[in-house]
């Protein structure tokens, strides 16, 4: 059993409130993309002859987690998801118009600079995030051979692990405050293994899955013991923060999947390509948050609306520009791609746009720049413009008259 511990910020959080690199293109089943362990606590001694026990026998259940138990090998993360900042739900009235919202999300989310640049504009406009994390990102380098990927050698990854133990401490850190300012913590698993490079989790069956994204959860409770933290600050979350996902270049057999994403309480997937339009929920009762087909900037192409697929067509294909005027072309068509569908759907369907983003140094970071420029002034421009998480538009959905969002889904796709 773990020990009782006071959290002061925690509780006073309570009181208060009471990183991948590829390129991908759509395909109709998945999308091909190039580019607590705790140990037991011994056992009560027997009572002596003829004494008497203080309380009534145990009843075998073991007591619900509270605010200030904590869990994970070294105790590093609340045996409860401590509550966030309130998120604003009013629902709608039939013909109302809604908000025009933006999610912006975050494959991987290792860098730490790059975590700071958004975090400072998320500050300035209010914006809130998703971050996708790559599970190994809290795995240091020379723990990596706990991690199995199924078909694989122990210990292999295509993206690498989390480095040292220091920076592990810090991403750490890192996502305490992101979650505290009302961010969300999401998946985006593992091994990061597709099929241009060796193996695929379309290969995944549904055991794959539930080893793959409990692995994921195990390395976040572990951090402390697995960076050799003996004083840990507890997180204010624990691996059952994930409430949706990103898979490896989207790739994944649906019907293998979702089941177990569902066992793990997700209430919403964002790894398909589809349509510019309100979401509906699939078979499984799953959100789908798909990347929609954008028009890149004035180039006459379009791509997906990920980084790379934008940078891609931007480009004609050449992806390692490191030119200054040429990388400032990149950002340019980048926040045109952005703010020209934002504008169009803002003044029409006001289906949510979604954006889907690494943080790599694409163009000599273009894309980062590009990005944090485009959340700065559509907030400005636009006065009902929310930037918010996926699990945030799940909970407004959620929240909707069932007739009054079947109109907004009526609406259809966006053209523009």
């Amino acid at each position: 059993m773990q020990p009782r511990v006071l959290v002061p910020l925690l509780f006073a959080i309570a009181a208060a409130l009471g990183l991948v690199i590829g390129a991908v293109l759509p395909s109709s089943n998945s999308t091909v993309a190039a580019g607590d362990a705790d140990s037991a606590a011994p056992a009560d001694p027997a009572p002596e002859p003829d004494s008497e026990p203080d309380s009534e026998p145990d009843s075998g259940t073991a007591p619900a987690p509270a605010v200030g138990d904590v869990i994970g090998a070294g105790g590093g993360v609340s045996a409860v998801n401590l509550p966030q900042p309130a998120f604003d739900i009013t629902p709608l009235a039939p013909g109302e118009t809604p908000p025009q919202f933006v999610v912006v999300s975050f494959d991987g989310s290792g860098n730490d600079a790059v975590f700071h640049r958004f975090m400072e504009t998320a500050d300035a406009t209010g914006a809130k995030y998703t971050f996708f994390l790559s599970g190994l990102y809290m795995l240091p380098d020379e723990k990596r051979y706990e991690y199995t990927n199924p078909g694989r050698s122990a210990g292999e990854s295509g993206i690498g692990f989390g480095g040292t133990a220091d920076d592990v401490r810090g991403r750490a850190e890192n996502f305490r405050e992101a979650y505290e300012k009302g961010h969300e913590i999401g998946t985006h698993f593992g091994g990061h293994y597709c099929q241009t490079n060796g193996g695929s989790v379309v290969d995944f069956s549904g055991a794959d899955w539930d080893s793959e994204l409990s692995q994921m959860e195990l390395f976040l409770d572990d951090w402390a013991a697995n960076t050799g933290t003996s004083t840990p600050n507890p997180l204010p979350f624990n691996g059952s923060v994930f409430k949706g996902a990103r898979t490896p270049c989207l790739e994944g057999d649906r019907d293998a999947m979702y089941p177990v994403f569902v066992d793990h309480g997700f209430t919403y997937d964002a790894s398909n390509s589809g349509f510019f339009q309100w979401p509906v929920q699939n078979s499984y009762g799953l959100w789908d948050f798909p990347l929609a087909t954008l028009k890149v900037g004035d180039t006459g192409r379009s791509a997906i609306a990920m980084d790379y697929n934008i940078y891609y067509q931007a480009s004609n294909g050449e992806t390692n520009i490191t030119d200054p005027t040429e990388c400032a072309e990149i950002k340019r068509l980048s926040y045109d791609t952005l703010m020209n569908a934002l504008t169009a759907s803002y003044n029409d369907t006001r289906a949510p746009l979604i954006w889907g983003m690494h943080w790599s140094n694409y163009a000599c970071g273009a894309f980062i720049e590009a990005t944090n420029e485009f959340v700065t002034n559509a907030t400005a421009q636009f006065p009902d413009v929310r930037f918010v998480s996926f699990a945030q538009l799940a909970e407004w959905m959620d929240a909707q008259d069932p007739a009054v969002l079947a109109a907004l889904q009526a609406r259809g796709t966006q053209l523009y």
